[in-house]
């Protein structure tokens, strides 16, 4: 019985299935133990309209915690170009459409001398109240591609050169990316937390 009242129980608030099962290798990758993941049930749903990556995920945590009374996490993140003064940002999942997004990125960057830009993830955890227990923020630079390339990977994966690689996160290993991304990072420093906060109980 001791040993069962370690185990637990965390929410994702995120019906992105790509999102999840990239985190839930990272934490197994990280050997994270007495951790239970679940998705957020079928009907959750929040609009993301704050003005920061942070401020999103505080809302869809904080929302997802009230609703199934435990600790809940999300994550926000996009592709911020420098060229186009760090958009499309938050706005990463509507610009996207389809596609069509990143061919207008690169379209653009293609004229343009700045050729940087960075994936930014913002995590946050909140308490079966809505409360903020952790937070965090990590940023993954690289470069615009002139073209999209590879099959790994989703949303803006094709176009962002992993500088060290030379090649797009769409075009190495899945393996590779989930020890390099901002999602990487950022999980990293919630596994972390998640240890520490396992063993104190």
């Amino acid at each position: 019985m001791k040993e069962k009242s370690k185990n637990l129980t965390i929410y994702f608030a995120s019906s992105n299935k790509d999102k999840l099962k990239e985190i839930k290798s990272i934490l197994n990758q990280l050997k994270i133990k007495n951790i239970k993941l679940e998705s957020a049930p079928g009907s959750f749903s929040v609009k993301e309209n704050r003005k920061t990556f942070l401020e999103n995920a505080y809302k869809k945590a904080s929302a997802l915690s009230k609703k199934v009374k435990a600790i809940a996490f999300a994550d926000d993140s996009g592709i911020e170009v420098f060229a186009m003064n760090r958009r499309p940002g938050i706005k990463s999942s509507r610009f996207f459409r389809g596609g069509k997004g990143m061919t207008e990125i690169v379209e653009y960057v293609k004229t343009k001398k700045n050729k940087k830009c960075c994936f930014t993830c913002a995590l946050v955890a909140t308490d079966k109240n809505g409360k903020v227990i952790f937070k965090i923020v990590k940023s993954w630079y690289g470069k615009v591609s002139d073209e999209p390339r590879g099959k790994n990977g989703f949303g803006y994966d094709p176009i962002f050169i992993v500088p060290k690689y030379n090649k797009t996160s769409a075009q190495i290993s899945p393996s590779l990316k989930n020890k390099l991304s901002h999602r990487y990072m950022a999980t990293l420093e919630f596994a972390r937390w998640l240890r520490k906060k396992t063993i104190a109980n």
